[in-house]
């Protein structure tokens, strides 16, 4: 299934303004490959039944010295036919990542062998941010492998800044009974300078921050996991949740599909307001909106002219 990096709540600080944190979130959003294959989907099944979440969700994450891991399993009523087909296509990628409230514009380059399908992510703050100030991630397409009862995607970045590598995407999906079932899973190394951006906003402005597993309960009242893992967990859960809203508002005419993705996706996020909810609706839809228009601009754009040089 699909991952993405996570990125923090940005604060007045300096520190929280700094891209080195909002870059950190993002990076925590990949997937490993090798776990693609390491269950079933009775495993899917089991966790969700067991999450403590309304819906057929189920968040987790797991936190081993430099590698940060996560996935969230999920079941929707949709046809798997469909959806597979029209998740194989990279401009669907950019337009579900987009809905994230910290990411400022996606680009794609497709077209044959791995090294041309390509994923760019501009992730910034969660307040209005051209592309030019952000920074970005390029993920390849390792892989998109499909068959009549299962879709596998992989992307994949050896590299990121500030010493993080080993990114990765893996989005999986396979049919149901009640339609189909998702996973996404999501894995990333970070090295010190990453970490000590982790630890310092983690002491401060994400101290109280929290994720979606219940570690405890206090006079009846559910204690949920924060740290890394808690960070982890509401970025995957935005990143699912923007999944879910395009694949609601696909069938709507091309005309409204944007504002209809963006509001559909505000509000299943704001259903889980302890976790997700950073901006208020009207701030949001009208800075995406803006955003959209800059992510089109990249788009459209030429690729740049490679400069030949004389030879003497």
């Amino acid at each position: 299934m699909f991952r993405l990096p996570a990125v923090p709540l940005a604060t007045k600080s300096w520190w929280f303004r700094s891209p080195l944190v909002v870059l950190l979130g993002l990076v925590l959003l990949a997937g490993s490959p090798q776990l693609a294959h390491a269950d079933d989907p009775e495993d899917w099944l089991a966790a969700i039944a067991e999450s403590p979440l309304d819906d057929p969700i189920a968040v987790t994450s797991t936190l081993k010295g430099g590698v940060v891991e996560g996935a969230v399993h999920a079941r929707l009523p949709y046809s798997f036919a469909l959806v597979a087909s029209e998740l194989e296509a990279l401009s669907a990628w950019c337009e579900i990542t987009f809905l994230h409230i910290n990411i400022k514009s996606c680009v794609y380059r497709d077209g044959p062998g791995a090294a041309a399908a390509l994923l760019k992510l501009y992730v910034g703050r969660a307040r209005y941010e051209e592309p030019e100030y952000a920074e970005s991630v390029e993920l390849l397409r390792r892989s998109a492998q499909m068959d009549d009862d299962w879709l596998l995607i992989e992307l994949e970045a050896d590299r990121g800044p500030y010493g993080t590598r080993d990114y990765s995407i893996v989005v999986h999906v396979v049919p149901h009974d009640t339609g189909i079932l998702v996973k996404l899973e999501y894995s990333l190394r970070f090295g010190v300078i990453a970490r000590l951006a982790a630890r310092v906003y983690l002491a401060t402005g994400g101290r109280d921050r929290v994720g979606f597993t219940v570690v405890g309960y206090d006079n009846g009242e559910a204690q949920y996991i924060g740290g890394l893992e808690g960070m982890i967990e509401r970025n995957v859960m935005r990143f699912y949740l923007a999944l879910q809203a395009w694949l609601d508002i696909r069938d709507r005419p091309a005309e409204e599909q944007l504002l209809a993705r963006l509001e559909r996706w505000f509000d299943l996020t704001d259903e889980y307001s302890r976790q997700l909810r950073e901006l208020d609706r009207e701030t949001y839809l009208d800075q995406k909106q803006r955003e959209y228009a800059n992510q089109q601009r990249l788009q459209d754009a030429p690729p740049p002219r490679r400069r030949i040089l004389p030879l003497d």
